[in-house]
């Protein structure tokens, strides 16, 4: 096998939902559940994910998350912004979306895709009348 470096794949090609290619979902624990849901980072990066089907750029991910929750009475520039949105996806949010099997994070590229658990939290992050997500509503 030649290996070609000037070759990437494409990125749909770099990530598997399974090691078979096969989704297979484990159930999560409510517990789990709640706290991934509890994050408004998280649970817009789960949307972001799903929505996107593909792999994300962590970079596009900062953008969305920057873009809704900039504030123009806040002192904060909209740099100073991204760049705490990006250490806190890369050091605590990422890490525990990928540890819990919802999303697969590839540091060396960037890239953020969905993994076994992600379908999951389709119908979770719907919202209900009341405008809270229904994952307020498992207790």
């Amino acid at each position: 096998m030649t290996i070609h470096p000037d070759r990437t794949p494409p990125a749909s090609g770099r990530f598997h939902p399974g090691t078979d290619g096969a989704i297979s979902r484990r159930p999560l624990p409510r517990e789990t559940i709640r706290h991934v849901l509890d994050s408004d980072r998280r649970r817009e990066v789960v949307r972001c994910v799903l929505a996107a089907g593909d792999p994300i750029a962590v970079r596009t991910l900062v953008g969305r998350l920057a873009d809704a929750e900039q504030d123009p009475t806040v002192a904060t520039t909209i740099h100073q912004l991204r760049q705490r949105i990006h250490t806190s996806l890369c050091e605590t949010h990422l890490p525990l979306l990928e540890k819990h099997d919802i999303v697969r994070y590839d540091r060396d590229r960037n890239l953020v895709a969905p993994a076994a658990n992600c379908a999951a939290f389709d119908s979770r992050l719907e919202f209900d009348s009341l405008d809270r997500p229904i994952a307020s509503r498992l207790e």
